[in-house]
């Protein structure tokens, strides 16, 4: 599931689960009733008039402001309109009718700066997943002779992106990926991972080759440590919360793995720089794909030699698994890591039919949140498949 479908997923269960639910509408007026008929069936000296407060301040949470002011005006219409009836208006009722309309008053002016408040939060939200859309759009089901699938998770239930970074790009010299993650985790690492995307998707349609790619990233990483961000103009609001700053500059760095596709996606050139091993399922057996390990994206300056590119051949049905250490790092109750490899391979040894990329991201997206409920971590992992020779 990728940025755009937890989205949709969100915005779904949003509209299924709304929040008030639907049938606290009716507990206002039905309180209503129940303070008349109390104070209509007890003794004159049991006084209930004070309860009709109640139904107003719930009524807050439930109605536009009008439909506060009407439970307010009904409450006391109605509370005048029965002690009449009891020929009885004495100062507790004068009390009770001047708390309610007071009480009422403010609702109401509550109620109009929780709807504008409500008005600004949902076009900020809607901002911000634009921008989170922007940044790691939602992945094909296939481009040219590779098809791929994969899911993103963000450690912060609030937001639909964190550390973790994708981005699958077509060029001149093939399809070219990168799967990375930020050091850090959450909102305060986005700034991180806009730096990388856009160096990516830029340099990847420029540089022939993967090395100068990485080089071109190393350089924007190396920028951003040098140059922190600076305040904002005219009083703003800082660029990082309190709580939420990044650490110092020189840890401003990104485990990436970078891939090239050929054009008949049967040859795949692997830069690695930091990051988890990919993996490749093969005849149902899963195995580690090697790599020229070398340091991570944003300490290129520590590098004593330029990090080698490794060429693998993809057979037909081979599946390529890139992914996060968010993945391998999820832990169950007892504490034990998520054992990747292994699930993998019981996986396709219990699958009938022939695994493909998107039945085993949606395998592994369930089979990682059964294992651990509480992720404390950003996850994204893809899964990459040349396609049968002639298959449209």
């Amino acid at each position: 599931m990728g940025v755009g479908r937890a989205a949709a997923l969100r915005r779904q269960w949003e509209e299924e689960h709304p929040w008030p639910p639907r049938w606290l509408r009716w507990v206002p007026p039905a309180l209503v009733v129940v303070t008349m008929v109390l104070d209509q069936a007890t003794p004159p000296h049991y006084f209930f008039g004070s309860l009709l407060a109640a139904s107003v301040v719930l009524s807050l949470f439930t109605y536009p402001p009008f439909g506060v002011l009407a439970i307010g005006v009904a409450g006391c219409v109605l509370l005048a309109v029965t002690q009449s009836l009891e020929d009885y208006i004495g100062p507790m009722t004068i009390v009770a009718l001047t708390v309610l309309a007071t009480i009422t008053l403010l609702s109401a002016s509550l109620g109009v700066v929780r709807r504008r408040t409500e008005g600004r939060f949902r076009r900020v939200q809607a901002v911000a997943e634009a921008v989170q859309l922007a940044l790691l759009r939602p992945l094909p089901e296939r481009i040219g002779p590779l098809r791929l699938a994969g899911f993103y998770r963000a450690a912060d239930d609030e937001s639909l992106i964190g550390g973790d970074l994708y981005s699958v790009r077509p060029t001149p010299f093939g399809i070219r990926v990168i799967v990375g993650d930020v050091k850090g985790k959450g909102i305060s690492a986005t700034q991180t991972v806009a730096t990388v995307i856009s160096s990516f998707q830029e340099a990847a349609l420029l540089h022939p080759s993967l090395s100068q790619v990485a080089e071109r990233i190393d350089v924007a990483l190396q920028l951003d440590r040098d140059n922190p961000p600076m305040e904002p103009m005219g009083g703003g609001r800082p660029a990082y919360m309190p709580g939420d700053t990044p650490g110092p500059a020189e840890e401003v760095f990104v485990t990436a793995v970078l891939l090239e596709f050929s054009a008949d996606a049967c040859t795949v050139r692997v830069l690695e720089r930091g990051h988890q091993p990919l993996l490749i399922i093969r005849h149902g057996t899963v195995s580690v794909v090697e790599a020229d390990h070398s340091l991570p994206l944003g300490m290129g300056d520590l590098l004593t030699a330029p990090p080698r590119t490794v060429t693998h051949t993809l057979d037909p049905g081979d599946i390529l698994i890139a992914y996060s250490d968010g993945v391998t790092e999820a832990r169950d109750s007892a504490g034990t890591f998520y054992p990747l490899r292994e699930r993998l391979q019981g996986h396709c040894a219990s699958s009938a039919e022939p695994v493909s990329p998107a039945g085993l991201v949606t395998f592994l997206e369930e089979d990682v949140v059964r294992w651990a409920p509480t992720l404390v971590d950003d996850l994204v992992a893809i899964a990459f498949q040349p396609a049968p020779s002639g298959d449209e």
